[in-house]
């Protein structure tokens, strides 16, 4: 097996950042629904849900328990069968391939944040600046070798 570039620790850590950020936000929206946890039951009348169990499951799943799998897939390369035949892309790992996507629902799930309560807060140009370092280090040439599926 290849070593690992140092790139791909920095993305790890990206990742492991945007994974504490979702749970963190998933779990407080979950445990309370209104929105007070976080001191954002304001911004409930902006949205087209009544709480936010709903974000809090999206946060908690696709940007907590999604980049934990991915930083997993990544480190260790499982192949996973025909699944991860599935998310191959361009010959390189099923991890690598869904990284690129992870990033393509965090700029949405950004634009939509943006179009319904603004853009206005830290935490939001935070994700978009770790968005943007994911997206980079995972193009980055010793990544994408790393990431290179043999045969």
């Amino acid at each position: 097996m290849m070593q690992r570039p140092y790139t791909l620790y920095l993305l790890l850590f990206f990742l492991l950042f945007l994974a504490f950020g979702g749970l963190y936000g998933g779990i407080a929206m979950l445990l309370e629904p209104s929105g007070d946890l976080l001191a954002m039951g304001d911004l409930l009348p902006l949205l087209p849900v009544s709480n936010f169990t709903l974000p809090g499951l999206f946060l908690l799943v696709v940007m907590g328990l999604t980049p934990l799998a991915l930083a997993y897939g990544l480190l260790v390369q499982p192949l996973w069968g025909r699944v991860g035949r599935l998310f191959a892309w361009n010959g390189r790992h099923w991890a690598w391939t869904s990284t690129l996507l992870l990033v393509l629902v965090l700029a949405i799930w950004l634009a939509v944040q943006g179009l319904l309560i603004g853009f206005q807060w830290p935490i939001q140009y935070a994700t978009a600046v770790n968005g943007l370092l994911i997206l980079l280090l995972a193009l980055t040439p010793g990544v994408r070798r790393y990431c290179a599926i043999e045969g």
